[in-house]
Order: structure tokens, then C-alpha cells, then sequence
């Protein structure tokens, strides 16, 4: 099996940036158009290209570095760990895969766990299983592309009325120059050597066989000419894009908008994958919410707070008189019945809490007074 972690020269615990580095300092070295007419160079650009398309992308790393562990375990490791080198463990962990049941995943673009058991399991061992009705592999099913999920901010009063909008958002997305196919226009792709051209690499061991996609073309049965420029091989690149999103009213932070079929593109001519956007509403000067209720803080004047009086408050569509009885304590709240957001056809209300403002800077005359007049209340 090839080792990429060889050709660029890192360790197999080197960070994205590390093997980024890395790199482009072999590309530049090796580049063809700094090295005209020279083979060795034009090869030695195209292994370090692989490389990198490989190692940089955290899903194909993890599904290469499972490969080498496996391809390693098929020698001397079988006897402890059983056929072809792989334990239980290590199998129900590719069941999970497979599926998308890995630990922190939410999305998967997989098909139904027939199709799972045929990634794994030859025919070669079970090929009677189930009515021999398992395809022997997946590299040339059809497949949805993966769904993306990206952070959206929008306004209070966008998340409170609701409606159309076209944001702009920087997602990860197929690349415009190569089209998703990770090669320079007008270059030519060549059969896969390790898997030649099957798409998969069989691991055996007696009448049992595991199957997975080929490490080195991922599945494709190709290895790509020469890489794209642009993406440097990897089909995609990370940048911005226009979707027009409808915004249901009263949406709240942490709810999903589901854009379909505006994720990865598929595999093998599979539908693609779809947008998920996560919703985080700004905050807003004067109100806050609750769920379907709204919130206010608005001052009074102690002459308020303690004779009563009316004032004018802000509500989500208008102003709306509130009288304040007399005797109103600091941070008493004041319920307006039926002017909150309108969740599901029920509407909440808005509560508006009081802060009474305590004169400052009082002059001698002043104080004199206001003692005398706590002294008659019996003020402390």
C-alpha cells in the first residue's frame, strides 16, 4: 500500500497545518512548471498531489489510516486478531461507519444496511447470504452526497417576523475549474494499480473475506492525472455561495433549515447531499425572549414608582400605554397579554419589567426635603 505519510514526509500524527506546510514546499520544489521537461519531477508532483488530497481531507485520512492499520494486521497480527487481521471490534467499528453511526455524526449518505453488508463481506465468504441478493461492492453504486451543516446569524427581527431572505454563507463546495473531478481539465485519468480499477481491496483469510473501498483512488478505480490547481486535487473548495432560505417566524437559536440538495455533490451519479443551516439569533438592544414570550426592561422616575402615573413601551409591531400603579417596586414585571411571538399558531405574550431611576446629584435643598418627607413615611 502506498504511504503517503512517506512521500510528504510527515509523521502520522502531523496537524492539517503541518501537513499543509509540507505541501506546498514539495509543490513549489517539484511543480512541472518549474521543472520542465523532467519526468522524475512531473511524477514525483503527482505522488505528493495524491498525497496531500488524501491527508488533508479529515474523512479520507481516517478511512486511509483504517486501511493501513488493516493492511498491516492481515500478516502476522491474524492469529491474535482472526481472519484477515481484524478483530470483532474492528469490523462492528466498519459496520458503524458505514452506516454513518460514527461517535459525533449526525448525517449519512449511505443506503440501506444491505448495501452495508456488501461493502464489507465478499462474496467470496458470504455469497449465499440472504439470498445472494448483496452487490459484491460499492464502488460503483450510486451514492448521496454528504450533507453540510454551517452556522447562520441573522437578525432578532428576522427570527421574531419570519420570511424570505438570500444570505451569503462560506461553505465547502465541488470546485468551479475542475468541476468536482479533482483533475486539471483536459488531463486523462489511469486505471487504479492497487485495486486495478475494481474500486475495492479484499482482505482474505480461509472462506472469509472483508472488502473496502481502495485507500489510493477512494473507491474510484482511477487515479486522477494531473490535479487541479485550484482545489489541488480534492474536487472542492471552501468559499462563498448565495441560497435563498424561507425563515419560519418565531424560529429560535439552534433550529435547523433544511435546504435539499444543496450539499456535497454525489458519488457515481447519487443525488447530492443536502444544506443544514444552524440558526443563532443576535441579540437585540431591548428585548429578549422566552420561548414564545417576550421580554422588556423600561425605566420609571421614583415620582412614577411611587404616585403611579402611564408611560409609552415598545412592543414587537408598536407602542402601547402601560399605567403604572403606585408604590411600583424596582424590577416588577408587567404582563401584556397576547403581544408576544406567535409560535405554532399560539401567541405569547410580553412582559415588561421596571427600573426605577434614583435621582442623582441632588443639591442641600433637595436632600433637606427628601428627609423631611422620608422622616414623615417613616423611612429608614
Amino acid at each position: 500500500m502506498t504511504d503517503y505519510y512517506k512521500i510528504l514526509g510527515v509523521s502520522e500524527d502531523a496537524t492539517t497545518d503541518e501537513i499543509k506546510k509540507t505541501y506546498r514546499k514539495l509543490a513549489k520544489r517539484y511543480h512541472p512548471d518549474a521543472n520542465p521537461n523532467d519526468k522524475q519531477a512531473e511524477t514525483r508532483f503527482k505522488e505528493i498531489s495524491e498525497a496531500y488530497n488524501v491527508l488533508s481531507d479529515p474523512k479520507k485520512k481516517q478511512q486511509y489510516d483504517t486501511m493501513r492499520k488493516f493492511g498491516a494486521g492481515y500478516g502476522a497480527g491474524r492469529a491474535q486478531k482472526g481472519a484477515a487481521g481484524f478483530s470483532f471490534d474492528d469490523i462492528m467499528s466498519m459496520f458503524g461507519e458505514r452506516s454513518g453511526f460514527t461517535k459525533g455524526s449526525r448525517f449519512t449518505g449511505f443506503g440501506s444496511f444491505a448495501d452495508i453488508f456488501s461493502s464489507i463481506f465478499s462474496e467470496k465468504g458470504f455469497g449465499g447470504f440472504a439470498g445472494g441478493d448483496f452487490k459484491t461492492g460499492m464502488a460503483d453504486a450510486p451514492r448521496k452526497g454528504d450533507d453540510i451543516l454551517a452556522d447562520i446569524e441573522i437578525p432578532f427581527e428576522d427570527a421574531v417576523n419570519g420570511g424570505k431572505k438570500t444570505i451569503k454563507i462560506n461553505i465547502e463546495q465541488p470546485c468551479d475549474r475542475c468541476h468536482g473531478s479533482g483533475v486539471t481539465p483536459g488531463s486523462k485519468a489511469t486505471v487504479c494499480p492497487e485495486c486495478k480499477g475494481r474500486g475495492t481491496v479484499t482482505f482474505s483469510h480461509g472462506s472469509f473475506a472483508v472488502s473496502r473501498p481502495c485507500p489510493r483512488c477512494l473507491g474510484r478505480g482511477q487515479i486522477t492525472g494531473n490535479p487541479c490547481r485550484k482545489c489541488s486535487g480534492r474536487g472542492k473548495i471552501f468559499g462563498p455561495k448565495v441560497v435563498k432560505i424561507n425563515i419560519p417566524s418565531g424560529i429560535e437559536s439552534g433550529k435547523k433549515i433544511r435546504l435539499k440538495g444543496l450539499g456535497n455533490p454525489g458519488v457515481n451519479g447519487g443525488p447530492p447531499g443536502d444544506l443544514y443551516l444552524k440558526i443563532i439569533v443576535s441579540g437585540h438592544q431591548y428585548f429578549w425572549r422566552e420561548g414564545k414570550d417576550i421580554y422588556c426592561r423600561v425605566p420609571i422616575s421614583l415620582r412614577q414608582a411611587i404616585l403611579g402615573g402611564k408611560i409609552k413601551v415598545r412592543t414587537l409591531t408598536k407602542q402601547v400605554e402601560l399605567k403604572i400603579p403606585p408604590g411600583t417596586s424596582s424590577g416588577q414585571r408587567f404582563r401584556l397579554k397576547g403581544l408576544g411571538l406567535s409560535v405554532n399558531g399560539v401567541r405569547g405574550d410580553q412582559y415588561v419589567e421596571v427600573k426605577v431611576e434614583v435621582p442623582k446629584n441632588l443639591t442641600e435643598q433637595q436632600k433637606q426635603l427628601f428627609e423631611k418627607f422620608a422622616d414623615n413615611v417613616g423611612l429608614n
